[in-house]
């Protein structure tokens, strides 16, 4: 009889198991799921047992699903595997419906659809994977196996009948000593994923609010508490691409917060960078000019990271409210960011970089003016948090049309403006106030300016009033709150150019080697309240051969316009102005030598005051004339000039200096009221009228 019954065993086993199988699947998960497999291969005394081709579904849920827009049950779960190899597993026990005892699992290329069934959307909870336990195994009162090894899987979460919103494809996981009794709940499972497992998926899909996003290569290691992810990129539905980040790494996680309350604590997150998307929208408070720029986190209810450090990135800046126009663009940016706290789901820019320690450099952005007459350049810049320091390499101003073009597309006479500011350094910066108050303040900056202008007076000049534009009133007029207690001036260039109306030539006043400290720039109230004098000491070579020395006092809080100019020129040859005066004045310095020039001008809104002084010798002038495309000199009106003109000062002893009363014409700017009354002044010494 017992060897009859080794026989019969040793014929029928594989179907008596494989019927004893199927039965306590059936009965474990309420009828509801049956399984089924092609084949085994079973040895019962060492407790190894291989399936394949299994199957697990349940029929009339599936009859349900296509028949009606709900099912008896919110979920459904179809499992198709490959291979199942157990080995060491007490049989007997599996048998008598009590336990699932195995020394190891190995599941190869299983396939699982989870599909809800309901019209309403479900998103993914802690159900489905106690769930996907409870279909697979069914209700025991014990499971416990030394390794579980999972090869090849893909997981797809799909809706009724849609194509899958999410989609995990090759999947691999390692789980070492899996133990769980009749006690067992969502948080014991998952408690595995916080200790023990390794897993790694080739490739992530999420189709959510018609945007795809993709995660490919991540490795979660619970064990060695990192996260490695090769790529993230997030595409709209006409498949553009807003995020995409490359070579990524979450070091020493806390792996309870990340699988238990989806919140990312973590030492370290690295990046090579890519590309990222912001979206610049307006404050809730309609009455706030500035923006917000927003972070889309969608994935963490929170996030708790003390380094945060991102390679060469491209950065997007969209307008919400104009999502049609192209975005703003930040090349090569780097990022380090250290002492973070919380980033909370929703957050904005500033909130990020107002609770943390951080470093950014890129390398710089252009954009061009509302009338498209210029290109703004801002070169490769750093700012840095932690030493309160910014450079900026350069910034520019570069016109986009020939001076030629330029006077052509004007109807009233306008400076054309070429401008440079190299070296841009700034220290003591206060960045927690720029980013909470949007409030710039330095201690000090320094920069090389070079500033070319062309006007063409042959175009008709504007009526328009330019009163209210002096600098220290334009100053007041800038939205953005600015306080730089020093700027330094270093080796900068001025040269204005002008074209005459009567000689139709160009002349050039040059300021070269120009350095200067200016103090107190601000716009701010209360710091005017203290302090309500920008002062501007600088020298400089003009024409390239007087040594210039200048004091320029503006009161920040005048009502009209009030400013104080003193300075004092060197000597040099007189001959130097021609190539000022003879296409704007008519006139040429034949001979002469000017010795030196002080000149303290005090003025408002409508004109200025003071006193001038030139010093010269054996000055003799010319006085020209347009001759067809000529000038030529006037013989007559020469001879008369130079005969009434005093040739030196001082001359017989006696000094002139000569008192300014200029009125302004409003329609000319500071710097022309300033010139015209120095050249006034000059003009009268030499005349010898109006002299002391």
């Amino acid at each position: 009889m017992v060897v009859a019954g080794w026989i019969f065993w040793q014929q029928h086993k594989k179907s008596i198991i494989k019927n004893s199988i199927e039965n306590v699947i059936s009965k474990k998960t309420d009828s509801l799921y049956f399984i089924h497999y092609d084949s085994s291969v079973i040895d019962e005394v060492n407790g190894n047992a291989s399936f394949y081709n299994i199957t697990l579904q349940s029929d009339s849920l599936q009859k349900q699903l296509q028949q009606f827009d709900t099912a008896s049950s919110a979920t459904i779960y179809n499992v198709h595997i490959d291979e199942v190899t157990v080995k060491g597993t007490n049989i007997p026990a599996l048998l008598a419906n009590t336990a699932v005892d195995a020394a190891s699992i190995k599941i190869i290329r299983p396939i699982i659809y989870i599909i809800n069934s309901g019209k309403k959307k479900k998103s993914i909870d802690s159900n489905d994977s106690l769930a996907i336990y409870e279909r697979l195994l069914g209700k025991f009162n014990s499971i416990h196996a030394g390794e579980i090894i999972i090869e090849n899987g893909n997981l797809y979460f799909s809706d009724k009948t849609g194509k899958p919103h999410t989609s995990l494809k090759d999947i691999s996981i390692d789980l070492k000593n899996f133990r769980i009794d009749k006690t067992r709940d969502y948080v014991n499972i998952i408690s595995y994923f916080i200790k023990d497992v390794v897993a790694k998926v080739k490739e992530i899909n999420i189709l959510k609010d018609s945007n795809q996003v993709v995660f490919t290569e991540v490795e979660y290691n619970a064990p060695g508490k990192f996260i490695n992810l090769k790529k993230f990129t997030q595409k709209n539905n006409q498949g553009q691409v807003f995020f995409e980040v490359n070579n990524s790494s979450v070091k020493n996680i806390n792996t309870d917060s990340f699988i238990l309350n989806q919140q990312l604590k973590a030492n370290e997150f690295t990046s090579d960078g890519g590309l990222l998307t912001f979206f610049r929208s307006k404050q809730k408070n309609k009455d706030a000019a500035d923006d917000e720029i927003e972070i889309d986190n969608n994935y963490f209810d929170e996030a708790l990271l003390n380094t945060i450090t991102i390679g060469n990135t491209k950065v997007l800046i969209y307008d919400k409210a104009k999502p049609g126009n192209a975005p703003f663009v930040l090349n090569n940016i780097k990022f380090k960011a250290t002492d973070i706290q919380k980033l909370y789901s929703g957050t904005n820019i500033r909130n990020l970089i107002s609770r943390s320690n951080w470093a950014l450099s890129a390398d710089g952005f252009s954009f061009f003016s509302e009338n498209k007459r210029y290109k703004m350049v801002v070169g490769a810049f750093d700012i840095n948090s932690m030493t309160s320091t910014m450079h900026i390499s350069n910034f520019s101003v570069i016109p986009q049309l020939t001076e030629e073009s330029f006077s052509k597309s004007i109807k009233f006479q306008e400076d054309l403006y070429n401008l440079n500011f190299k070296n841009i350094t700034l220290t003591g910066v206060n960045t927690d106030v720029l980013i909470t108050k949007r409030r710039f303040e330095a201690e000090a900056a320094s920069v090389q300016p070079e500033l070319r202008i062309f006007n063409d007076r042959m175009v008709t000049p504007n009526p328009a009033s330019k009163v209210g534009k002096y600098p220290q009133q334009l100053l007041q007029k800038i939205e953005f709150p600015i306080n730089i207690q020093k700027l330094f001036i270093k080796n900068g260039y001025v040269a204005y150019k002008e074209r005459g109306a009567i000689s139709k030539q160009t002349g050039t006043v040059i300021f070269k080697n120009i350095n200067g400290t200016i103090s107190n720039v601000t716009n701010i109230k209360d710091i005017i309240s203290k302090n309500n004098m920008l002062t501007l000491d600088a020298t400089a070579l003009f024409m390239g051969a007087a040594d210039l020395k200048t004091t320029w006092k503006l009161p920040l809080n005048s009502s009209n316009g009030a400013f104080n100019v003193s300075g004092n020129a060197g000597g040099f040859d007189a001959g130097v102005l021609n190539s000022i005066i003879e296409p704007l004045g008519m006139a040429s310095v034949s001979k002469g030598r000017v010795n030196g020039l002080t000149f303290d001008l005090t003025g408002t809104d409508l004109g200025a005051k003071g006193t001038s002084t030139v010093l010269y010798e054996n000055l003799k002038i010319e006085m020209l004339k347009k001759d067809s495309n000529d000038v030529r000199k006037k013989e007559l009106a020469s001879f008369i000039a130079n005969l009434l003109a005093k040739d030196n000062n001082p001359q017989n002893g006696v000094t002139r200096k000569n008192e300014i009363e200029q009125d302004r014409d409003i329609t000319k700017s500071f710097f022309y009221l300033i010139w015209k009354s120095i050249f006034a002044a000059a003009k009268k010494t030499v005349s010898g009228k109006n002299s002391d």
